[in-house]
């Protein structure tokens, strides 16, 4: 930039106030061009400077818009979407009909409701790439691998998915839907076969009054017939109408269009490891939907074809006529629009601004004057915003809104004082006018802000903690319930902290918000920019969720007969000065140790951890709830918390915070405790299984490289190589001759589910195949048979049967082994509906004086939630005469 001008002001803020719980007139302009705005350190090279003007011009061009409809993150067609608003400058936007919660974790320990949240911000990170203007979710839940669209279409209510579909199609208004799938069973996964036979569903539907009709008359939509429907999953030799080929060279990005979209892909790191899908000289086909076109000379490179979609042909494209002084008009816009993209000079792209705001002046009369139709006058209005954006990139015009350095980071409490300064710099300072600075909160009035000086921000006392706008009450639920309607369908709240500005640019009005940031340091590598977010003066968790007891063998509970259990509460201040006096709440007859713990934080983000020792009452049946609460002073005034939240960080990611009661459920289960057991745990990404085992009563210890290397292992009654260990552990197969040696020796060596890294005929024991599309078991209620019912590890000490496969969560397993050699012998038998039969799900063999053993069932995901048989099969896998010790 040059010759910069930075005007910086310290702002008087009352922000937050709580927000009503349903906002049922919100027009679907506030989720339309919604796409989440970047705060510094988010933003692509590609959407700054000359590039960013020059995509934002392209996108003025064109009234052209698309939505794609998927069923989960990274299923989208990245090189479409890319070509599509990077190359032709259409409109874009993505409909996911889930987060995801339910699949691996590549990158991580976080499983369910953790794992959504983390795709849902790598979804957003690829969506800077493709270049979306818009990222939708209807409130399903990713439940687990469906096989058929009958158990997608059990698990969720159809036509509540079909409803939200609706609502999206009705805000966003799309000249073309494009189904990623055939709707058909071709499509596989059974959540894909179920958005592809609910796209075409959706889109007659949000055509007709009839359906779903308080969304009219409630929510103040209309309804919308879409243009064109195209559908994926076009095979070979059969008909289609449009070929996309995203492969050609793209001179702003400096490589393909399908290339920069695979790197963006590629950073959905949970579910592609960092791999980067390169695609090239892939070519997307799709069939169009109620098309009778079937010659090949009629194939298309373009969804649009043959649809007039620059601004003169607005009206006629949407079904509506105007007047021909209102047609002129639309066509001096286009004009105006055609000079500025004609002229563009990368080397001086505000050399674009004068034209720019001419065309917004223009459009502006066409929308402020009389004889536009309503259809056509939305569409404009979505166009008037992209010329703002493209003005302000243009011009150069860079806004920072950060809280004063003293407040401590991004994270600010009701009541709390703050100062907020703001910065904006621009290319083209003497014709960028600030005219006024507004700060905005949820559910309040803007607040105009003086630039005189420093001031000082104080927070509402009933301000609106940032917690997700949805949420479920377990995870038996497979659609999420929605706190308040404002940010529907968004991928999170938006910002309820923001600045405001106008700007006149050229004499032009301009509108630019902007996220406040807070600046969290991290060390040795800086700082980072975070959105602020008001928390409760303190978060109060408990660990673990679920505390399994073994019940003893005379029938008596607590840990062997009688011994307190431990349950950790973790308080975490959100601000300075505050003082807490945390206790648990607990079932009659039942006592804690300590009764209660009173702790002075001095400082923001200062831990405090109590464990807290708990007897039940003699003879306690059944599962029981121990309730945290802390009580916290802060200037005078106490309140009462009961929740809490795990924050999940994972580079290039924005933080999560996932959401929790602070309640632990205690659950007496019928299992031989592993007191005296000395395991060792080979951790893989992160997995919870080394507490379910110390809840056991053994003792764990964490294996690191040194381990692996020369330490001593022979020590250990049991060694267990976690999930996913061979994917990420260098060192344990540069190793992974020592542990076999350690099972040939006498050990028991343990292996959970594995991915295509772990190459069984190398790294266990007798050769076996672990193919990379390896079989799973997705129905967490298929069948299981014992194979050997009488085999140690199914009968001592604690004798399997099938009732230790009820109640168990989303799969049975998966990456089973397809072949083995006979030194394995497989225990048990489990298959979905219409699938064979799988047996290479648990497999063992004896080796030298030890025991090997493959297990691929899904404990990682039972035993944190206390499934009693898990915990069961575990006892049994690591007992110490297991390995005839």
């Amino acid at each position: 930039m040059v010759c910069l001008r930075t005007w910086v002001a310290a702002l008087a803020v009352a922000a937050l106030a709580a927000p009503p719980s349903v906002r049922a007139q919100q027009s679907s302009l506030d989720r339309v061009l919604a796409f989440p705005d970047p705060i510094p350190g988010e933003e692509l090279h590609t959407d700054r400077g000359a590039a960013g003007a020059w995509h934002r011009i392209r996108k003025l061009g064109t009234t052209a818009s698309i939505l794609h409809v998927t069923a989960h993150p990274d299923d989208e067609h990245s090189g479409m979407l890319t070509l599509a608003s990077r190359g032709r400058g259409a409109r874009t936007a993505l409909l996911s009909l889930n987060r995801g919660e339910a699949g691996a974790n590549a990158i991580g320990p976080e499983l369910f409701d953790g794992l959504g949240l983390i795709r849902t911000r790598e979804l957003v990170l690829s969506g800077r790439y493709y270049g979306l203007d818009d990222l939708y979710f209807t409130t399903a839940v990713d439940y687990g691998y469906s096989k058929t669209v009958e158990e997608t279409f059990r698990s969720w209510d159809r036509e509540a998915v079909l409803e939200d579909m609706v609502r999206v199609i009705r805000v966003n208004r799309p000249i073309v839907v494009v189904s990623r799938f055939h709707g058909s069973r071709r499509d596989g996964h059974g959540n894909h076969h179920a958005a592809g036979v609910l796209t075409p569903e959706a889109v007659a539907a949000a055509a007709d009054p009839g359906r779903f009709p308080e969304q009219i008359t409630r929510e103040r939509l209309r309804p919308w017939r879409v243009p064109r429907l195209f559908r994926g999953g076009v095979r070979v030799g059969e008909p289609y109408q449009v070929a996309v080929d995203a492969n050609g060279y793209s001179p702003a990005l400096g490589m393909t269009y399908q290339r920069w979209a695979s790197m963006g892909l590629s950073l959905q790191r949970s579910q592609t490891s960092g791999r980067m899908r390169r695609g090239g000289g892939q070519v997307y086909w799709y069939e169009e939907v109620g098309s009778d076109r079937r010659d090949e000379a009629q194939v298309a490179d373009d969804f649009f074809a043959g649809l007039d979609t620059r601004l003169p042909g607005l009206p006629g494209l949407l079904g509506e006529e105007v007047g021909d002084a209102v047609a002129g008009r639309l066509a001096e816009v286009q004009d105006a629009i055609d000079r500025v993209a004609r002229d563009f000079d990368f080397a001086a792209p505000e050399a674009s601004v004068a034209g720019l705001a001419r065309g917004l002046s223009l459009l502006r009369a066409v929308t402020g004057g009389a004889g536009v139709p309503v259809e056509t006058a939305f569409h404009l209005a979505v166009k008037e915003r992209q010329f703002e954006d493209a003005i302000v990139a243009a011009a150069g015009v860079e806004v920072l809104a950060e809280l004063d350095a003293g407040a401590g980071g991004a994270v600010v409490v009701p009541g709390e004082v703050v100062g907020v300064a703001v910065r904006v710099e621009s290319a083209i300072p003497g014709r960028v006018e600030l005219v006024e600075v507004r700060v905005v909160h949820g559910g309040g009035e803007p607040v105009a802000v003086s630039l005189d000086g420093p001031s000082e921000v104080r927070v509402p006392a009933d301000a609106w903690t940032a917690r997700p706008y949805f949420h479920r009450g377990g995870l038996a639920e497979n659609h999420y319930q929605v706190s308040d309607s404002v940010d529907l369908h968004m991928p999170w709240r938006s910002p309820r902290f923001f600045v405001e500005l106008e700007l006149a640019v050229d004499g032009v009005e301009v509108v630019r918000t902007q996220p406040v940031v807070g600046m969290v340091p991290n060390l040795p590598f800086g700082s980072l920019a975070r959105r602020v977010a008001v928390l409760p003066a303190v978060s109060v968790s408990v660990s673990p969720v679920v505390r399994v007891v073994p019940l003893a063998s005379d029938g008596a509970t607590g840990e062997s007969a009688g011994r307190a259990i431990e349950v950790l509460v973790r308080m975490e201040a959100n601000a300075p000065d505050v003082t807490v006096e945390g206790e648990v709440e607990l079932p009659a007859g039942w006592t804690a140790t300590p009764t209660s713990v009173r702790h002075d934080f001095r400082s923001r983000g200062e831990v405090l951890e109590a464990s807290f020792s708990i007897s039940p009452a003699l003879g306690w049946n059944g599962d029981g709830v121990v309730d945290a609460v802390a009580r916290a002073t802060l200037s005078g005034t106490t309140r009462e918390h009961r929740a809490g939240y795990q924050t999940i960080e994972h580079r290039d990611l924005p933080p999560a915070r996932l959401w929790h009661a602070a309640r632990t459920l205690v659950r007496p289960v019928a299992v031989a405790p592993l007191d005296g057991v000395t395991v060792g745990y080979v951790m893989g990404v992160g997995d919870d299984v080394p507490a379910a085992i110390e809840a056991l009563g053994a003792t764990v210890r964490l294996l690191g490289e040194a381990d692996l290397t020369g330490g001593a292992l022979e020590g250990f009654d049991a060694i267990v190589v976690g999930t996913r260990a061979y994917a990420v552990r260098r060192d344990l197969v540069d190793n992974n001759q020592r542990l076999l040696d350690y099972a040939r020796g006498g050990g028991n060596l343990v292996v959970l589910y594995q991915t295509q890294e772990f190459v069984p005929g190398e790294m266990a024991p007798y050769p076996a195949s672990l193919p990379r599309g390896a079989e799973e078991v997705s129905e967490e209620d298929a069948p299981v048979e014992l194979l050997e019912p009488d085999h140690p590890l199914l009968a001592s000490p604690n004798r399997i049967s099938g009732d230790d496969f009820d109640g168990w969560l989303e799969q049975r397993g998966s990456k089973f082994f397809t072949d083995w050699d006979p030194p394995y012998t497989p225990l048990v038998e489990t298959h979905d509906t219409g699938q064979a039969p799988q047996r290479g799900v648990w497999l063992t063999a004896e080796v030298g004086a030890g025991r090997y053993s493959y297990l691929a069932l899904a404990l990682h995901r039972q035993l944190p939630y206390g499934v009693p048989g898990a915990y069961r099969i575990l006892s049994n896998v690591l007992w110490p005469r297991a390995a005839g010790r």
